[in-house]
């Protein structure tokens, strides 16, 4: 099985100036755990994760605020006002993305995929085709592949 195989295609993705508050309330609202980063033309530059906004501060202070509103969210959206009082739209994806990003050609194979998600310690590997982002393999996808393959 190769990554074109085993892929999500078409991973959400945003611009490197989304504010974070934008990419917060769109995990949340879409129950994902991580966005691509992309510039126009489509290129993969970066991604943000869950682990990013929650380890990616400038203070003690600001991971606490964080932790706290990751469970005052319960999973719901939280109102934007809200988010802008807390300077949170201020920060882009820029400023938090992992970058470069780890990823694969979609030809790259399953056993090749798993042994980069156990080495590097990551949850997805972004899929791109001439440099373009085209899916995303996920621990869950290999899963998937792993239980189709058994069945």
């Amino acid at each position: 099985m190769r990554a074109r195989d085993l892929m999500t295609p078409d991973p959400l993705s945003v611009t490197p100036d989304t504010p974070v508050s934008a990419i917060i309330r769109t995990m949340l609202d879409r129950n994902i755990s991580a966005v691509m980063v992309t510039e126009s033309d489509g290129r993969l530059i970066g991604l943000v994760s869950e682990g990013d906004l929650v380890h990616r501060q400038d203070s003690v202070h600001q991971r606490k605020q964080e932790h706290w509103l990751a469970q005052l969210a319960e999973g719901h959206p939280l109102n934007p006002e809200f988010l802008r009082s807390l300077h949170l739209a201020e920060r882009t994806a820029r400023d938090v993305m992992s970058s470069p990003p780890v990823a694969v050609d979609e030809s790259t194979g399953l056993a090749r995929i798993a042994d980069i998600l156990v080495c590097r310690s990551i949850k997805r590997v972004p899929v791109t085709r001439d440099g373009k982002l085209v899916g995303v393999v996920s621990r869950r996808d290999i899963l998937r592949a792993l239980l189709a393959q058994a069945e």
